[in-house]
């Protein structure tokens, strides 16, 4: 039987985020990007989403090189995405201005 890649998880993070709300005390006027840094080690990464409204989601590395982007996502399983040494890296979620989106996002490595 074939292991999936949730079976073996490490969950690196987890969260259910708001994004895109209204903040006239920004610069464009709305928080449409969201950056949080994730501790990785070296195997294969995931990326899991479920969101009620499409969502961008982009991954760099500790020397800020974006090592995967997706657009449009509503329900998806990124991945995997090949880590090769102990690091932080970051991932952003971000929407178009104006749009509002409440994306469930979980990250582990398998």
């Amino acid at each position: 039987m074939a292991l999936s890649p949730i079976s073996k998880k490490k969950i690196l993070f987890e969260e259910q985020i708001t994004i895109g709300e209204f903040d006239p005390s920004v610069d464009g006027a709305y928080r449409n990007v969201k950056t949080f840094p994730v501790q990785v080690r070296p195997g294969e990464m995931f990326i899991s989403v479920d969101s009620d409204k499409p969502v961008d989601i982009a991954v760099s590395n500790g020397s800020g090189i974006c090592i995967k982007f997706k657009e449009s996502i509503l329900n998806d399983v990124i991945g995997p995405i090949r880590i090769t040494e102990k690091d932080t890296a970051a991932l952003a979620v971000g929407v178009f201005r104006g749009d509002k989106a409440e994306p469930k996002i979980r990250i582990w490595m398998g």
